[in-house]
């Protein structure tokens, strides 16, 4: 039974939820809802959400800020993203979060329920991690993932969870950007650290055990330096990382690699596709991954669509290979006429479901397909949800609830942003 924590006074819903919801019959997990869930923090800005599921079980987590401050909170769900529980703050430090767009908070949930986020007092970042083993109605003091007193910026973070409960997290990290300026690239990484000089980053991946122990291992030397990571878990334990590489001469393409040792050692990057985007800048916008119970590795990601009118668009493709090689790449966001960005993916029965935040004519929507043979590379048209009202929908998060698609994304209308969920 879930407790109910003292500081569940601090925070609202901006929804009344039924509180008879848990006692009622379980809902059909293929009934669709009619209007979202609305989420929020009074008084405060609710942007960044991320989701994960176990089961019926869906956490949301996302940053509330309120003035100066910044802090991270979570709700839980029991019956697969209907209704939620009161908001709960994950981290232990007031006000310690740091969050952008592509830098949010993370969510995994399975034996345990796992929150990461970047940390930014006194001048140094941190990449931060808390637990909650009582069903997210508490959240343990959070630790640090690495070192502490390291220069650079971190962040950018994915997260994963297995069945024994060891957390596996992936993140961009400069701790040694001075470095750079001089030092070759490590094979793999396509170019030297002198080009980018001062904007360096490096993608580590980190092995956190129930036990308290740890480790840490560094996958690929300057890669593109403010692009989310992506991190998944194979039903056999391979451990899949994602990120945008940096290829002669400033291409930025996805690279991939895979761990089957529980992640003391990776394989060097795999390039997934040949897109060369070729682009002096960080695009801000990286690759999302998930495993299917077949053991298949499936990964979208936005690239730049050339043309007489070049726009980002978003494509997916998979690996059956274990990450060794990748299918060609497919166009998911066929028939969308406004700019793609942000995706993110999700296991939806025998197939993945897409989404993403669409821009046509100054607005931004929540888009998504669902792939039902994924490895047929078929889209089904049709949106799942959209806009309504003078709101703004952007950087939408999915995840899949015993065969139900649950999308949940940032609102922001006149000076009021709240998070939206919604069952599909």
């Amino acid at each position: 039974m879930l407790r109910r924590p003292r500081r569940f006074v601090l925070f609202a819903i901006a929804t009344v939820l039924a509180a008879c919801a848990r006692e009622a019959p379980p809902p059909d997990p293929r009934t669709p809802a009619e209007s979202p869930v609305v989420l929020a923090v009074a008084g405060a800005a609710n942007t960044n959400v991320s989701l994960a599921a176990h089961g019926q079980d869906v956490v949301a987590t996302w940053a509330a800020t309120a003035g100066e401050a910044t802090n991270i909170v979570a709700a839980i769900s029991h019956d697969g993203g209907v209704t939620f529980h009161a908001p709960v703050r994950v981290n232990d430090v007031e006000g310690d979060a740091r969050v952008t767009g592509e830098q949010a908070p993370r969510v995994a949930i399975g034996r345990d329920i796992v929150v990461i986020w970047t940390s930014k007092l006194g001048g140094e970042s941190h990449v931060r991690l808390a637990r909650s083993t009582d069903g997210g109605a508490t959240y343990q003091p959070a630790i640090t993932l690495h070192a502490l007193h390291l220069t650079g910026a971190r962040g950018w973070a994915s997260i994963a969870t297995d069945a024994a409960g060891v957390v596996h997290a992936a993140w961009l990290d400069g701790r040694d950007t001075m470095a750079g300026m001089t030092h070759a690239a490590t094979p793999g990484s396509g170019e030297s650290h002198a080009m980018h000089g001062a904007m360096r980053q490096d993608i580590f991946e980190a092995t956190w055990r129930p036990d308290g122990s740890r480790s840490e291992v560094r996958l690929a030397e300057n890669v593109c330096f403010c692009c989310k990571t992506s991190i998944s878990i194979a039903p056999s334990g391979a451990i899949y990382a994602a990120w945008r590489n940096i290829y002669p001469t400033d291409i930025r393409d996805m690279a991939v690699a895979a761990s089957t040792d529980g992640g003391r050692t990776f394989t060097p990057p795999v390039r997934v596709s040949q897109d060369h985007w070729q682009i002096d800048a960080c695009p801000e916008d990286g690759p999302s991954t998930v495993v299917t119970s077949d053991g298949v590795l499936h990964i979208v990601w936005p690239t730049l669509l050339e043309g007489p009118n070049p726009k980002k668009a978003i494509f997916y493709c998979w690996s059956t290979d274990g990450g060794r090689t990748f299918a060609p790449r497919v166009r998911v966001d066929v028939g969308d006429e406004g700019e793609a960005s942000h995706p993110q993916i999700a296991a939806h029965g025998s197939g993945v479901v897409v989404v993403w935040e669409s821009a046509h004519d100054g607005r931004h929507a929540v888009d998504a397909r669902e792939i039902p043979a994924a490895r047929a590379g078929v889209v089904t048209p049709g949106r799942l949800s959209s806009p309504s009202g003078d709101g703004q929908d952007v950087y939408p998060a999915i995840a899949d609830a015993n065969g139900a698609a649950v999308i949940a994304w940032t609102r922001k209308a006149g000076d009021v942003t709240t998070i939206r969920i919604l069952r599909r």
